[in-house]
């Protein structure tokens, strides 16, 4: 009789510690963020530090303003070489003119490095004269290539700032600064007694192989994708268009066998520049088969943003063995407010999965 109720009071501690160790599981979460270059999806890694790490430290103020100095350089070299690119094509507006071809030629040669260099005032008048040309605005509004990113004009309008001698970057800044991730980077941060661990990885084609190391103990993958790049082609491959790159490596995401029972959430990202740019870029370019006004209304933007959601949804019902339901949301990575409503609905979605996949509900 004795002996039974021992066992019996081990069968019990036993049982405690499981379920201990049950709910302590379902208070720690992996997110695994991934997505194609470009996406933003390091501006949401960035946003996530600062909303609920514990902000911006000092060396990433420090590293920010060489980031910064590098970007600005690179990016204005870029649309020189674009722009230069232009000048044999039929359309007109692509010469440079004046000031501007000396500027050129010393700012996109070899005299100024791509990267640790200072701003100085020489190529700070350089950048200046630079952007104020309208070739080089024409080639900014028409770029078809993501090497030339979205946030390059903050940059630019606001040179004389940046290249002050007691320069200290702002946190919009540090958020829109273009910066390729490489390798991998991890946060950690608590939110309302959930332990979140953040991982980012690169998106470009060559950073891709190292998500396989993240596969197998994750709880939830973010997948990040530009609402406003399908007019856009590769940095990597000219000859890719941007958003049918994303779809395919949502697609690759979807099926792959690590993530049959992982929560999956879809960021369509940049949709403020989605909204300016519908209006006079339609989508039919990147989607012939889009049956939409096609004519830059109100109404063609709702119809195109409908269109593309689907587009990336319906991937997850390509594969029957890998159908599942995809929560999208709509949003603007550069916006604090947005981000951080975004997020309390993904934390939400996670932990309620993690308590169903440990018995706890």
């Amino acid at each position: 009789m004795g002996s039974c109720c021992v066992s019996d009071r081990l069968d019990h501690e036993v049982q405690k510690e499981l379920d201990a160790h049950k709910r302590q599981l379902s208070k720690d979460h992996k997110l695994l963020l991934l997505g194609a270059g470009s996406s933003g999806k390091s501006t949401f890694f960035k946003q996530l530090c600062q909303i609920h790490g514990n902000g911006f430290q000092l060396q990433d103020i420090e590293q920010a303003r060489q980031n910064v100095y590098d970007c600005v350089i690179d990016q204005m070299k870029q649309l020189i070489e674009q722009c230069t690119d232009h000048i044999n094509d039929e359309e007109k507006g692509y010469e440079l003119t004046g000031d501007a071809i000396e500027a050129s030629a010393k700012l996109g040669g070899n005299q100024v490095p791509r990267g640790g260099v200072l701003i100085t005032e020489d190529i700070k008048q350089m950048i200046k004269i630079l952007w104020d040309h309208p070739a080089i605005k024409l080639t900014f509004e028409t770029r078809t290539n993501l090497g030339v990113v979205d946030s390059a004009p903050h940059f630019f309008e606001d040179i004389d700032r940046i290249a002050h001698p007691d320069y200290e970057p702002t946190e919009d800044d540090i958020l829109l600064v273009r910066i390729q991730t490489t390798g991998m980077r991890t946060a950690h941060f608590l939110v309302d007694n959930n332990r979140f661990t953040l991982v980012d990885v690169g998106g470009q084609r060559n950073e891709r192989s190292k998500w396989i190391h993240q596969f197998s103990v994750v709880d939830a993958v973010l997948f990040v994708a530009s609402l406003s790049c399908y007019d856009q082609n590769l940095f990597e491959e000219d000859e890719v268009n941007a958003m049918h790159e994303s779809v395919r490596l949502f697609q690759v995401v979807i099926a792959n066998r690590y993530f049959r029972n992982t929560s999956m959430i879809l960021f369509l990202n940049k949709a403020d520049l989605f909204d300016i740019k519908i209006r006079t870029k339609p989508i039919k370019s990147c989607f012939p088969l889009y049956e939409g006004p096609n004519d830059g209304s109100d109404d063609d933007k709702e119809q195109a943003l409908k269109y593309i959601t689907e587009v990336f949804q319906s991937v997850g019902d390509d594969n029957v063995a890998c159908r599942r339901q995809i929560y999208t949301h709509i949003t603007t990575a550069t916006d604090s407010e947005n981000v951080q409503k975004v997020f309390h609905d993904v934390q939400h979605a996670v932990v309620v999965a993690a308590l169903q996949r440990n018995g706890i509900m």
